[in-house]
């Protein structure tokens, strides 16, 4: 009975162990799934993204509300300083389109590429659309008339 009685307590042991083992693997998993910190790290462009249209959702819901106050107007507090003339204030206008227009550049970027990435599909309707001379790109030899 000894022998019997023995074998029983090494079989419970070894399925405690397969049971402890299984729900140790299960703790990391859930904890791996929930980790917001890790999925920030590895998605850094869709986050960027998805907090730069929460912002924007955000202006926009608050320009709208109803019964809001008049539109603000810009009104400078006081007059530029006697140095700038119509060409400096040219190319300040100039150089700011110039980094609006590169920003612009890198976030289009940065969203085809996220969008690459999460969109099964993407990478084929782009690449049929830029084929179709959809593209923005000069040296194109296909172009369509509309």
């Amino acid at each position: 009975m000894d022998r019997a009685t023995d074998q029983i307590e090494r079989h419970l042991d070894r399925e405690r162990a397969v049971l402890l083992s299984n729900l140790e693997e299960l703790e990391n998993r859930v904890k791996s799934v929930v980790d917001w910190r890790r999925h920030y790290r590895s998605n850094l462009s869709l986050w960027i993204g998805v907090a730069f249209g929460g912002g924007l959702l955000m202006a926009l819901a608050a320009g709208r509300r109803a019964g809001s106050p008049e539109r603000l107007e810009y009104a400078p507090a006081s007059a530029p300083p006697a140095g700038y003339s119509d060409h400096r204030r040219r190319e300040i206008s100039r150089a700011w389109r110039t980094i609006e227009s590169a920003l612009i550049g890198v976030a289009a970027t940065k969203l085809k590429d996220t969008l690459l990435q999460v969109l099964p599909g993407f990478r084929e309707q782009l690449a049929r659309r830029e084929g179709d001379g959809h593209a923005h790109d000069p040296s194109a030899k296909v172009y369509r008339q509309h």
